[in-house]
């Protein structure tokens, strides 16, 4: 009796062997020793034809490549590395900031404003230094400092000199005016956001929607605190820390898109296998299915929609998650982009234009081919399955 494919595992799709006529005829006690051998054999066989596989994307689409090209005795199309689109260096992403110095209004004056302290802390070493979670912290404070310090100060009938005032009137409007730069150049210029869409590494993984997880919860917190900074809202650092520490551990940025530009250029030689065989002749005649057509519905439903259909659908997800967490962050700028960053942004973070469009196209093609081919053998799912 032949092994069904139900006796493989369950994503190997292989040749079972079967019983031969010399087990049944052999002596009675070597059978045992002939049930092992026949038994390892057979494991190593299934090994061979795919369990030993590691289980990641990249080995999930060279299976269903290998797989089609045996089936339709095709060699598998050569296609350029997928490319990478860096993230824009720095240098042409920082933006001009205006940074009056507070020194000339008198540091007796400041004093009055209740910022002295705050302003010591930033023209230490420590502070020319400092991280962008403090960078942001500080000029947010300064500048909720010195708002609140000139309606007291305008408030007040007498004792206050008019010249002080209209330099705290001048200091409060070029903080102000400086803002959108300095939100812009410690958040979307700043090199936690670099090490995010690092594409030095890898992909995203078998679950890019759970692996972006954080790095979307980082990037909500970041924009909310940006919104309120916007708004003229002094902002703790300690408020910030735990985003920026996030985005500057973690590669997700870059890993998804190396995922979506491999999973295009996978589709993209699948549909050309297939393409290649329905040029050359019809898969069947007469919508009459043939052994090989019914191998192909096989690894359509147990290889394709089994094993790449999910990861694809998640990687799918993934991209439209993230791609609404990025324009939330983008959308509380009020700087102008600058020309590099929009071309990144058009490449690697819209759903209309590059490697996520380039997606949506092979996953377009690809469906509609498979339609094609077993559409002609009558075979589709959702079809009668035909006899074995």
């Amino acid at each position: 009796m032949a092994f069904t494919p139900g006796n493989c595992a369950p994503w190997a799709i292989v040749s079972c062997p079967m019983r031969t006529d010399e087990s049944r005829t052999a002596p009675r006690r070597f059978r045992p020793i002939a049930g092992l051998a026949r038994a390892g054999l057979l494991l190593l066989l299934v090994c061979i034809g795919g369990c030993g596989v590691s289980d990641s994307p990249t080995a999930r689409f060279d299976d269903y490549l290998s797989r089609l090209a045996r089936t339709l005795h095709r060699d598998i199309p050569a296609a350029p590395a997928a490319p990478r689109v860096g993230y824009p260096a720095r240098r042409t992403l920082l933006q001009r900031v205006d940074t009056p110095r507070t020194g000339w209004i008198g540091f007796f004056q400041l004093h009055r404003c209740g910022v002295m302290n705050l302003v010591s802390k930033r023209n230490s070493i420590l502070g020319r230094v400092a991280p962008p979670q403090a960078r942001l912290a500080y000029e947010s404070k300064l500048l909720a400092g010195l708002v609140d310090c000139r309606q007291r100060l305008g408030a007040q009938a007498d004792g206050v000199d008019p010249e002080f005032l209209d330099r705290l009137d001048t200091l409060v409007a070029r903080k102000s005016a400086s803002r959108a730069a300095t939100l812009w150049n410690n958040t979307w210029a700043s090199e936690p956001m670099t090490h995010l869409f690092s594409v030095a590494g890898s992909d995203a993984g078998l679950q890019p929607t759970l692996a972006g997880q954080a790095s979307r919860q980082a990037l909500a917190r970041l924009a909310d605190r940006s919104a309120a900074i916007s708004d003229g809202q002094a902002v703790e650092r300690e408020a910030l820390a735990s985003a920026y520490e996030t985005l500057d551990t973690v590669e997700y940025g870059g890993a998804l898109q190396i995922a979506a530009a491999d999973a295009s250029r996978a589709l993209e030689q699948a549909t050309a296998l297939i393409d290649a065989r329905l040029a050359d002749r019809p898969l069947c005649f007469n919508k009459r299915p043939n052994r090989r057509a019914k191998i192909l519905r096989t690894i359509l439903l147990d290889i394709y929609g089994q094993r790449v259909q999910p990861y694809l659908a998640d990687l799918v997800r993934a991209g439209r998650l993230w791609r609404q967490a990025t324009d939330r962050l983008i959308a509380v700028q009020t700087a102008t982009l600058p020309a590099t960053f929009t071309a990144y942004r058009r490449d690697t973070l819209s759903e209309n234009t590059g490697v996520w469009a380039r997606l949506s196209k092979a996953l377009d093609a690809h469906t509609q081919r498979w339609q094609d081919a077993l559409g002609a053998c009558n075979l589709m799912p959702g079809t009668p399955a035909p006899e074995r």
